[in-house]
This record gives C-alpha cells, structure tokens and sequence, in this order.
C-alpha cells in the first residue's frame, strides 16, 4: 500500500477509525478533536475528513478539504462506502495493519521471548508471529478473532460492489 489515503475521523466515528488502521490506513481520531482542529490537521496533513456530521462535512468542502459524508450506519457499510468511493481497498493484511489502539506502526515478531509475559501462554505455545505496536507496544497475533474481520471485509466487498451497481 504506497502512497495510499490518509484519514482524519470526527468523534462520532471511533469503530470505523479501527477499522481503516486494521486496514493499513494511517488514520488520526480522538475524541477531544473538536470541529475546528478536525478542519486544522485534515488540512495541514491533507488527510481525508470523514465524518457522520453534515455540518463539519459542508465546513470542509467550503474550506477545499476532501471529506467523506457517511450516513450514520454500521461499520460493515462505512467501509463498502469508502471503498466503492475508490478511497481505500478492502484487503486485510495483518503486516500492513496499524495498531487500531494509536495508528502505530506493527512490527512483526516472531521471537516468542520478546513477547513472552505480554501474551496470554495459549496464544505464545499456539502462534508463531506477533505483531507489536512502535508506539503503544500492544502485542497483536492472527487469532480467532481475525476470522471475524476477514469475514466483515468479505460483506463490506459484497455492499460495495452493490453500491457501485447502483451509481
């Protein structure tokens, strides 16, 4: 994923900002932004704006920022709307993915001893590659749950495509 999107999220959409960094997406969210650092930093580090919130969407487009309006919906459809806008792709790829706690940077592990004691013992005697975030240190590997996502990204293709057919 080279030079690929980056996002800024409003408060109201804290789910989907996990979403696009478990997707590789370098994406900025807090909930202490306000509507007027949200416009700030989207425009400083041209990030796009996505947001639930028609009044923050129309002050980016007035202030020539590009942003997203997404109806307020699950994460499943939120994804199917940035990917059928071309804005990003929906792969899921644990050694692109960002740390869905800061936006960190994973960096794959495969030495149990580094992270040893920051595991559960059944996930270190089960699984050979971790991921550990630059920035947080949270430690990730591909466990059950990552049957769960592939299978979220799987419905937003089929939404997007659907979204696509209808223009």
């Amino acid at each position: 994923m080279d030079e690929q999107n980056k996002f800024i999220v409003d408060a109201m959409l804290g789910s989907l900002a996990k979403w696009l960094r478990l997707l590789g997406y370098d994406t900025l969210y807090s909930t202490s932004y306000n509507d007027a650092q949200i416009i700030s930093i989207a425009a400083r580090a041209k990030r796009i704006m996505v947001t639930s919130d028609k009044g923050l969407y129309r002050r980016a487009i007035k202030a020539g920022l590009r942003a997203v309006l997404l109806p307020e919906s699950g994460v499943t459809e939120s994804l199917a709307r940035l990917a059928s806008a071309g804005l990003i792709e929906l792969r899921v790829d644990p050694s692109k993915s960002r740390c869905p706690l800061c936006n960190g940077v994973l960096k794959e592990v495969t030495d149990k001893n580094l992270v040893r004691g920051r595991v559960p013992p059944g996930a270190l005697a089960k699984y050979s590659k971790f991921y550990v975030c630059t920035r947080c240190g949270h430690v990730y590997w591909e466990g059950g749950h990552w049957r769960n996502i592939r299978r979220i990204v799987e419905e937003a293709k089929l939404m997007s495509a659907q979204l696509a057919k209808e223009g």
